[in-house]
């Protein structure tokens, strides 16, 4: 039942407080020109790239948790 609690609580921020405090990007990526296919490529592996750094950072995050 905590669980379920925890994880509704955790839920309910996500909706209400997530889109509020969402970061704003688009001073970074306002001087980048995203017409060409090489520079689309180049954007998705390094999403991919960050989304990767970011997963095994909080595994290990969570390891030493544990």
């Amino acid at each position: 039942m905590k669980k379920q609690l925890i994880a509704l609580c955790a839920f309910a921020f996500t909706v209400v407080c997530g889109p509020a405090a969402a970061a704003d990007w688009s001073t970074v990526t306002g001087a980048l020109d995203f017409s060409g296919e090489i520079t689309g490529v180049m954007a998705v592996v390094g999403v991919l790239a960050g989304f990767y750094v970011v997963r095994k950072g909080a595994r290990l995050l969570l390891s030493m948790i544990k």
